[in-house]
């Protein structure tokens, strides 16, 4: 039951934020304390598992990101304040050197907690790929322009790249373990 609210909820927003997009308009924000965060990784949590297909209903496609497919310039880069994050982020988009490096690190992601955010997708087939390669990790689309700018101020505009809980930017995963942050 409380999967099936969660998912209507969820529809329920995607559906209202691809109207407000296709519009050219803004999100309605209700309160704004200046610390104000992304919905995706929650967003993320409702949707994982079996009935994550939900995640697809009210989604526009193509959607897309001002990131880039390209090396992180340093590893470690401090990009998020982490007083917010609850679990480590993995961005990525729907296409090869994202499902490689998310194949490469799928151990390591599903071992921190991470939930994945998608903030490129031609179709719908391409992030259901994605979906399938990362169950059960959570996945979520990110189309609001956040999340990129926020990595390109601190200069890492790129993906894939994981966000880990300390707030800093990370594409080499080997060298990252639950717990501890090198």
């Amino acid at each position: 039951m409380v999967r099936m609210v969660a998912a209507l909820l969820t529809t329920l927003l995607l559906v209202q934020q691809a109207q407000a997009q296709a519009q050219g308009a803004a999100p309605t924000v209700l309160h704004d304390s200046g610390r104000s965060v992304p919905f995706s990784p929650l967003v993320a949590q409702l949707v994982a598992g079996d009935e994550a297909e939900s995640v697809l209903q009210g989604l526009s496609f193509p959607f897309g990101t001002s990131l880039q497919p390209k090396v992180l310039a340093r590893d470690g880069l401090q990009v998020l304040d982490p007083t917010w994050l609850t679990q480590p982020l993995a961005i990525v988009a729907a296409e090869d050197l994202s499902m490689r490096w998310l194949q490469f690190n799928r151990d390591t992601l599903l071992q921190l907690g991470a939930v994945v955010l998608v903030v490129q997708a031609q179709d719908a087939q391409g992030f259901k790929q994605l979906q399938e390669l990362v169950q059960p990790i959570g996945i979520a689309p990110e189309v609001s322009p956040w999340l990129a700018e926020r990595l390109h101020a601190a200069g890492a505009g790129v993906y894939p790249v994981l966000v880990h809980t300390d707030g800093r930017a990370y594409q080499v995963l080997f060298q990252i373990s639950a717990g501890e942050v090198q």
